[in-house]
């Protein structure tokens, strides 16, 4: 019994992540990500700076 019960929720849970389906569209994915596709910056310049003094 406990070997059926395991069974079927194993079904239940994979028939579960198998039918759910995204509600968004290719292009709303891609317009998400040209809006997220900005750099992590205040727009201050900093200069790079070698951490070990190239020899």
């Amino acid at each position: 019994m406990k070997k059926t019960l395991a069974i079927m929720a194993v079904l239940v849970f994979g028939m579960g992540m198998i039918s759910c389906e995204a509600d968004t569209s290719v292009e709303d994915t891609e317009a998400l990500f040209e809006t997220l596709d900005t750099d992590a910056t205040d727009g201050d310049v900093t200069e790079s700076e070698e951490r070990d003094g190239g020899s």
